[in-house]
């Protein structure tokens, strides 16, 4: 038997709520490993991101970015498969994870930060569990608060013009889904795939858990509560039998409206900020102004999607914009430059003999958005 994957991260946490789900839906064996000052500093000698969660092979090698690991693990667990078959619904199943890891990253972070029925919480739990600092435990709960908001909410955009905007996108989300699960278990079939486990992260340890948005979800989504359930408790017998996703859903386009409308314009935007190397990007969105960081990460993730895009042939992309009934995804994705940030990551894995790579300081820089 293989000795299980050691998974450094968080029970609160975005991306290793995504992650654990893919692991467990895939029957893939791993350890838990609380993070802490010392794990993170060591996972970032090995890896360059000071982030959660990283994941530590049975050979000492390491893995970063849960895009990037499920893509690595799928290649060496293929069994059961979590991928479309058909090339056009394997896109989309990308797309729609892509932005559930980085759009819905601010509605969860706002909930959980805005909100004092969660910040409460979580600022306490932060205290608690990373305890490397001199000073009492109301100051260090001040500051996880100060700090948290300050990154990931006031400075990552959302203010008294965008937040109704922001929670606009949780409850389009939570209503594109609810008439999806009314008629199928997954979002694009009748196994998980990609799109799934990336709604995974925003879905579970955040708005399946913090009060507010727990709220909202059992009151106006119970189809929505009852598939957050249901993916934590996959393992491959249920769904190993399943019939395979051979083309796309015809009403998936409710769900992928935003993608097109809000995100992929960002994407645009934030591209040129960070070519003209500007430290904030501002673009229109969801009927509002936004300002916000200027994210190199966020570049890397729309080369990904650019690369994947102009692979598929005609035919696919044709069933993709009879889909969506837009030529906006293809204007964008087949033109543009890609390979700005291509420096940051190396092919996984990163040898545990390899030489300490420089860390990303900036979380707008890095992998996975940060977390928590």
């Amino acid at each position: 038997m293989l000795e299980p994957l050691k998974v450094i991260g968080g029970q609160e946490s975005y991306f290793t709520g995504k992650l654990e789900t893919y692991l467990r839906a895939k029957g893939i064996a791993y350890q838990n490993v609380p993070f802490t000052m010392e794990t993170l500093q060591e996972a970032a000698s090995h890896t360059g991101f000071m982030q959660i969660p990283q994941v530590v092979c049975a050979d000492g090698s390491w893995l970063v970015d849960t895009t990037l690991i499920i893509d690595y693990l799928d290649d060496r667990y293929p069994e059961p498969v979590t991928s479309p078959t058909d090339p056009a619904a394997r896109f989309i199943a990308l797309l729609l994870e892509d932005y559930a890891d980085e759009w819905m990253w601010r509605p969860a972070m706002h909930y959980r930060w805005s909100f004092e029925s969660s910040s409460d919480l979580m600022s306490a739990w932060l205290a608690e569990h990373l305890p490397d600092m001199a000073i009492s435990p109301e100051e260090k709960k001040a500051f996880w608060l100060a700090r948290q908001r300050g990154t990931f909410v006031d400075g990552d955009g959302v203010s008294d013009e965008t937040r109704a905007a922001v929670e606009s996108s949780y409850r389009h989300a939570l209503t594109a889904l609810e008439a999806i699960f009314q008629h199928r278990d997954y979002i694009l079939g009748d196994r998980p795939t990609q799109a799934d486990f990336g709604f995974m992260g925003p879905m579970f340890r955040h708005f399946f858990c913090d009060p507010e948005p727990a709220r909202i979800m059992r009151e106006t989504a119970p189809a929505v509560h009852e598939w957050v359930a249901r993916m934590w408790n996959l393992r491959p017998r249920r769904f190993s039998s399943a019939a395979q996703i051979e083309a796309l859903p015809a009403d998936i386009g409710y769900l992928l409206e935003p993608v097109l409308s809000a995100y992929l314009p960002y994407l645009a935007a934030n591209q040129a900020a960070v070519i003209a190397q500007q430290p904030q990007v501002s673009y229109h969105a969801l009927g509002v102004n936004w300002t916000e960081p200027a994210k190199p990460y966020r570049l890397w993730c729309l080369d990904q999607l650019r690369k994947r895009y102009r692979v598929l042939t005609g035919a696919s992309k044709s069933s993709i914009a009879d889909l969506v009934g837009s030529e906006h995804l293809d204007r964008l994705l087949s033109t543009g430059p890609t390979g700005h940030c291509d420096h940051l990551f190396g092919a996984l894995p990163y040898g545990a003999s390899e030489a300490a790579r420089p860390v990303f300081s900036s979380w707008g820089s890095r992998g996975d958005s940060g977390d928590s």
